[in-house]
């Protein structure tokens, strides 16, 4: 099927190549535009630039010399002769005359000293006099000499002048010998110290020929000058300013726009001025623009028309070299699997279609074969575990049928025992269904977990769900422990299911499967002793090798005692820690078998028990039908539980004896205390000998002394003593040596030693004394 007899169809490929092909030959057009634009940009800055150059120029000469004509302005309103003549009113007399002589006079002066100046007027309105350089006439009379617009009648002329204060410019008419011309009046107050005095007001008139007479247009353009108001104050192309030079237009400090003046394309460039707020306006004709752009438009033209004609013929070529395989398979597919191709179609989707076609029925195949293949798989794997190997079909080949690849002779085996079915076992009944998929889940999660580092296979035998790890390189035992970690963690936290694990030891080759087999249930059995949920390993067995130490046997009589005495005293918190001590040695280091920690337990329930007999407890019997220490521990089946039991046990225990404390809380002090009087004369008086008295050790006998009387036991004896060796000292019938002897002290030094220590003297001092 070549290119040229396929018919173009909208559904065809053909067309999205080529609008492919078409989009990127667009990339150039879009580029050229591109720079033609940047080009564009780059020579109207330019331009702008120098209108914007001839423009400041201009600003500076005509602000320059309008700031004269102010500061002229300022000189003349503090003139005596000008400001002198405000007071004069109508009519004038001779001596007003002679000082209007002497005003001309000096405005000629004053005319003289700015080049702008084309006349200059001072206004009396006081005496409607108007001062000139050449004569003096009224208002009237500079009416219609002076004024902005034809149309400007005397009464809005007037309404200007009567202003309290002026200093402002304004466009203006100026008519003189039958002739009006274009000029720019700066109208400045005069203003006495007197308010209520009319004043004057000095008139500069500045032909617009002379603000432009130095500056020269460039690129044919037109210069223009407008005031703050907007108002055309001079101009070389036009009487009127153009409707486009409007204040919105211009209310940028500086700027360009086009518009059209006669019909005609400019572009507009403006500053303002910063002293006066005037706008210096140049306008030049836009056609400039397309002079300097013609070489530059010409030659993106012939770039865009090569690249178009190029480009279309390579997309043409290649289109249809490129479509000459996808025709070939398409005719292939079509004559192998009966799937014919309607022609304009289009061909990505028949491919597609065709391929679905296959890989669904390729799927359906797989299925069938994968539903007894890990019926089969499993089966293998579970002839592994017990060595029952098939002698006819070579190791290898099974292997390979059964899709596994062993990456190195060294293996391990995980067990994995349901102890709690968690959310599937909320009844108390788990459903064998539900069951079924607890065992599929742990074996999923343990292939994928251990599938991370090592290779896994996962099986199910006897109800106990099997992973056989085949290291790759490293043969690390830790690794096992992490995978077992995560499958009961996992396990756990998502549906609450509790797993004992049991982990072999690594052996070589497959018949060392069998041997880690073996060692993994000898594992799981000594759950028995490790309590479920744990993770136990065959190396920590105690029968696991040569070496390891036989169980022993931990629970010595000066513990008991030390146990019976804390259960006594009703100390829950360090009787539970000895308990703990008891367990953990006998654990830990050896572990003990499950009969013989049975043994220990019932042997500390045993001590439990003989000491809740000796302190005669007043609920005993009540206690023991309550608690029921017997059949809550001879019901455990494991170590752990057993400890738990043990521990609520001791605590209902240590509660009770605690509650019967409560009622008579310094009983033991008081009798303490009446032991020490009673036998303070004894040299053998000591803490010791009171603890073994009250079968109690010396330390816990002075902690509870000390609590209940506030004083330390010693002191308490050394306070006896002393206050018996005083009434005898004050009887001045024995000798010290004999008062010592009297209250316990075997040697006077110490006797000595000690009442200095209480009393501040020594007993000869003191006998002395009293």
């Amino acid at each position: 099927m070549s290119l040229g007899k396929l018919r173009f169809s909208t559904r065809s490929v053909i067309v999205n190549w080529l609008i492919s092909y078409i989009s990127v030959l667009l990339v150039p057009t879009v580029i050229s535009g591109i720079i033609y634009a940047a080009t564009w940009h780059v020579v109207e800055s330019e331009v702008n630039r120098a209108n914007e150059s001839l423009l400041r120029q201009m600003e500076q000469a005509i602000d320059s010399n309008l700031a004269g004509i102010e500061r002229l302005s300022v000189e003349m309103a503090l003139s005596k002769r000008l400001s002198g003549f405000i007071t004069t009113s109508k009519p004038l007399t001779d001596t007003d005359y002679y000082d209007v002589v002497g005003i001309a006079a000096d405005l000629r002066v004053y005319k003289m000293a700015n080049d702008y100046i084309d006349q200059i007027y001072v206004y009396y309105k006081n005496s409607d006099t108007v001062v000139s350089t050449r004569d003096h006439i009224d208002s009237r009379k500079l009416y219609e000499t002076i004024r902005e617009r034809e149309s400007m009648s005397y009464e809005e002329w007037k309404r200007f002048f009567d202003k309290r204060y002026i200093q402002e410019y304004a466009p203006v008419t100026l008519r003189e010998g039958g002739e009006s011309a274009k000029a720019v009046m700066y109208a400045k107050s005069i203003i006495l110290d007197n308010p209520e005095q009319p004043g004057a007001v000095i008139l500069f008139v500045i032909k617009d020929s002379k603000l432009l007479e130095n500056i020269s247009s460039a690129n044919k353009s037109s210069i223009a000058v407008l005031d703050k108001e907007n108002r055309l104050i001079a101009s070389d192309s036009f009487e009127q300013a153009p409707d486009f030079l409007v204040q919105e237009r211009l209310s940028g400090k500086n700027g360009l726009f086009y518009s059209k003046v006669n019909g005609e394309d400019v572009a507009v460039t403006y500053t303002t001025s910063d002293s006066t707020g005037w706008k210096y306006v140049s306008m030049m004709p836009a056609e400039l623009f397309d002079e300097k752009m013609q070489y530059v438009k010409s030659l993106i033209t012939i770039s865009l028309i090569l690249s178009l004609f190029i480009g279309g013929v390579v997309s043409y070529f290649f289109v249809r070299k490129n479509y000459n395989p996808i025709s070939m398979l398409i005719h292939s597919l079509s004559s192998q699997s009966g799937i014919s191709f309607e022609e304009g179609s289009n061909e990505y989707g028949y491919l597609q279609a065709a391929l679905n076609d296959t890989f669904a029925e390729k799927e359906k195949i797989g299925q069938r074969l994968e539903r007894h293949r890990s019926a089969i798989r499993s089966h293998f794997l579970q002839g592994l575990l017990k060595g029952r190997m098939e002698q006819d079909v070579p190791v290898h080949e099974s292997l390979a049928a059964h899709n596994i690849r062993l990456e190195t002779p060294y293996f391990a085996v995980l067990l994995f025992h349901v102890d709690h079915y968690g959310k599937f076992d909320a009844s108390g009944f788990v459903d064998p269904h539900k069951e079924k998929l607890v065992h599929f889940i742990i074996m999923n999660v343990a292939e994928e977990v251990a599938g991370g580092r090592h290779q896994a296979f996962t099986t199910e035998t006897d109800d106990i769900q099997v992973c056989i790890v085949n290291f790759k390189e490293e043969r690390d035992p830790a690794a096992l422990n992490s995978v077992a970690e995560q499958v009961k963690s996992f396990m756990l936290d998502h549906f609450h299911v509790r797993l004992t694990a049991a982990i072999s030891g690594i052996h070589e080759g497959l018949d060392g499967i069998q041997s880690a087999y073996q060692e993994s249930l000898a594992a799981l059995e000594y759950r028995l002793v490790m309590g479920s949920g744990e993770i136990i390993r065959y190396e920590d067995l105690p029968s696991a090798g040569a070496g390891k130490e036989t169980a022993g046997y931990y629970y010595p009589l000066h513990i008991e005692q030390q146990l019976i005495n804390f259960v006594k005293t009703g100390d829950y918190e360090k009787a539970k820690a000895l308990v703990d001590d008891i367990i953990d040695i006998n654990v830990s280091d050896a572990p003990l078998s499950v009969p013989l920690a049975k043994c220990l337990m019932f042997d500390l329930t045993s001590t439990l028990l003989k000491t809740m007999d000796e302190i005669g407890a007043s609920n005993k019997r009540e206690l023991m039908e309550r608690v029921n220490p017997v059949d809550r521990l001879t019901g455990c089946e494991t170590i752990k539980e057993m400890r738990v039991q043990i521990g609520e046990v001791l605590q209902q225990v240590c509660q009770s004896i605690g509650d019967d404390r409560k009622q008579d809380h310094n009983q033991l002090s008081r009798q303490v205390i009446a032991f020490v009087k009673e036998h303070y004369s004894s040299e053998n008086l000591n803490i010791t000998m009171i603890g073994e008295t009250f079968k109690l050790t010396p330390s816990y006998l002075s902690k509870q002394f000390k609590a209940q009387t506030g004083e330390a036991l010693l002191e308490f004896i050394n306070k006896t003593r002393l206050e018996e060796a005083k009434r005898l000292l004050g009887e001045q019938s024995y000798s010290i040596m004999e008062i010592a002897r009297r209250v316990g002290y075997a040697d006077i030094n110490t006797f000595n030693r000690v009442f200095k220590k209480y009393e501040g003297i020594t007993p000869s001092k003191y006998k002395e004394i009293v």
